[in-house]
C-alpha cells in the first residue's frame, strides 16, 4: 500500500506543478523610463492583446496573465509594434517579446541610456 500511494504521489506531482504553474495572476508592470516619459505597454494573452500607457515610475497590476507563458512588450513613447521593435529613429522598444514573469515587468532600465530624449526635460 506504501508502495501504491508513493508511486501516485511521484507520478502526480508533475501534473499538480504544471497546473499550478499555469493558473492565472495578477501581476505588475512597471515603467522604470525617466522622468517625463510614458512607456506604451502590450500584453499578448490567449489569443488577445491589452495596450495600456505608464508614466515614468508608475505600476500597474494586470488580472488574468498567466505567467511564463503570456507575453508582453514595452515601448517609449510607442507604439508597441508588431515585432516588439522601435517604429522610427527617436523611439525605443524591448526588440522582442518577453515572457511575462510573477515579479515587476520592467525590462526598460532607465541606466542603460536607451531611452528617446524628450526635449527640455532631464533624462536622468
Amino acid at each position: 500500500m506504501r508502495n501504491f500511494l508513493l508511486s501516485t504521489a511521484l507520478y502526480l506531482a508533475p501534473i499538480c506543478l504544471a497546473t499550478s504553474a499555469s493558473a492565472q495572476q495578477t501581476v505588475t508592470f512597471l515603467c522604470a523610463a525617466p522622468a517625463g516619459h510614458v512607456c506604451q505597454f502590450a500584453v499578448k494573452t490567449g489569443g488577445s492583446q491589452t495596450t495600456f500607457a505608464l508614466p515614468a515610475g508608475e505600476r500597474k497590476e494586470v488580472a488574468n496573465i498567466t505567467p511564463h507563458a503570456d507575453k508582453y512588450c514595452v515601448c517609449d513613447p510607442g507604439p508597441v509594434t508588431a515585432d516588439c521593435t522601435a517604429p522610427q529613429l527617436g523611439h525605443w522598444c524591448l526588440g522582442s517579446w518577453l515572457d511575462v514573469d510573477t515579479g515587476q515587468n520592467s525590462e526598460n532600465d532607465a541606466g542603460k541610456g536607451h531611452f528617446a530624449t524628450v526635449v527640455g526635460k532631464d533624462t536622468d
